[in-house]
């Protein structure tokens, strides 16, 4: 099963900058640094485009401000670190 991922993971993965990014969903790159600071509240229409260009479906995709994202990222690092040790 997939794990979550944040915005911002999704984008560093294939190492797209925010400038790129953002002239491809047609904002600005404040408008990305935003979103992958606080998540919580990014309009439907621009997650739909983030959904299509990651190709990922919104059960995927873990919306959250800045702090819930570094809690969920050092839980998923736990995670995957207990999975090594079994």
């Amino acid at each position: 099963m997939d794990e979550k991922k944040t915005l911002k993971q999704m984008r560093e993965q294939y190492g797209i900058s925010q400038s790129k990014l953002a002239e491809a969903l047609n904002v600005s790159a404040s408008t990305i640094y935003n979103y992958e600071k606080d998540s919580s509240k990014i309009p439907d229409s621009l997650l739909k485009k983030y959904m299509y260009a990651f190709d990922i479906k919104y059960d995927y995709i873990f919306l959250g401000i800045e702090y819930d994202i570094f809690v969920f990222e050092n839980k998923m690092m736990e995670d995957i670190l207990e999975r090594a040790r079994n």
